[in-house]
């Protein structure tokens, strides 16, 4: 197994910090886990990158959003930015220089999603705050958040935050919901089914793992076939809005991504799919450590703002 330069070290970081068996601990013990990552591998909110909580009522419960600004806008359109920790755990902390750093690099106000998680709140709860933040946005209904163009809405997510964000398009399509642009996904999971009794094992990801976020997000086996859970088996996939998949060579949810671009170009939907050579799942934590990370990243960013028809400076 070939990594890319910097990933051997990260991985051996992350697995000192979050051992590959910790979704055998406690549910508390295992987001605490994942929280000291933040520590672990430390970045910075971006200079000039000005950071704000929001919350609104919906359908009688409490949705919280974070907004970031970038310092100066490339565009007027705006990213939803749904994080990934498998449906179970993950706050907006842990993502929060990630969200920060989209913000600033494609000079897009980003606006990251808080939502309900499993096992205490199984599908559908997730995916429909996502649903529901992104109706609030639209209706202005978070203070101080108003000022982005209504038709340039991009939704962004890493593994099951990836897995919402194509199916929060999905959603707006079916449902006659806010228009959607484009999607960013990185490393996306869209196919549940083949994890109800665990698999394969790589770096960062075992198939242990995600036996354990599927049993917690669809706790009943029909559920892991509703099209907005494996999009990839039973979804429809017309009428949805351009993407760009960042997939990582030695990632075992790889094939998802394949198997997504495949069906958005049968049906018509630009797409530009890269397996990027030497990385593996979700990878975007070690962007400060591993050059092949950080270029990856980079484009990612640029490639967004590209399907927000954002105008990027020569030197972003």
């Amino acid at each position: 197994m070939l990594y890319a330069q910097g990933l051997e070290h990260f991985i051996e970081r992350c697995n000192a910090a979050m051992p590959p068996d910790f979704y055998r601990h406690p549910l508390t013990e295992q987001r605490a886990l994942y929280e000291s990552l933040v520590e672990v591998f430390h970045y910075e909110v971006p200079a000039g990158v000005v950071v704000a909580d929001h919350r609104a009522e919906y359908e009688g419960r409490a949705i919280r959003v974070r907004s970031y600004r970038p310092p100066t806008r490339s565009g007027d359109g705006v990213i939803v930015y749904i994080r990934g920790g498998g449906f179970v755990v993950g706050s907006l902390h842990t993502h929060d220089t990630v969200a920060a750093e989209l913000a600033d690099k494609t000079r897009l106000l980003t606006v990251a999603v808080d939502f309900r998680m499993s096992p205490e709140h199984p599908f559908p709860a997730a995916l429909e705050d996502c649903y529901a933040a992104l109706n609030l946005l639209l209706q202005d209904r978070f203070d101080n958040v108003a000022d982005f163009d209504h038709d340039t809405v991009l939704v962004v997510g890493d593994s099951s935050g990836a897995n919402m964000a194509v199916t929060v398009a999905m959603m707006c399509r079916d449902r006659r919901g806010p228009k959607v642009r484009g999607m960013g996904l990185i490393s996306p999971v869209l196919d549940l089914t083949r994890w109800r009794h665990g698999g394969e094992d790589a770096p960062l990801l075992t198939g242990g793992e995600m036996e354990y976020y599927t049993a917690c997000y669809c706790p009943e086996p029909e559920q892991a076939w509703h099209p907005y859970v494996s999009p990839i088996l039973t979804g429809t996939f017309d009428r949805l809005p351009a993407a760009y998949i960042m997939g990582a060579e030695l990632d075992s949810l790889q094939v998802d991504g394949i198997q997504l671009a495949e069906r958005l170009t049968e049906h018509g939907v630009p797409v530009q799919h890269i397996v990027e050579p030497g990385l593996v799942h979700s990878a975007v934590r070690a962007r400060g450590y591993s050059p092949a990370v950080a270029d990856a990243w980079q484009r990612f960013c640029s490639a967004v703002a590209d399907i927000a028809g954002a105008r990027l400076p020569a030197d972003v």
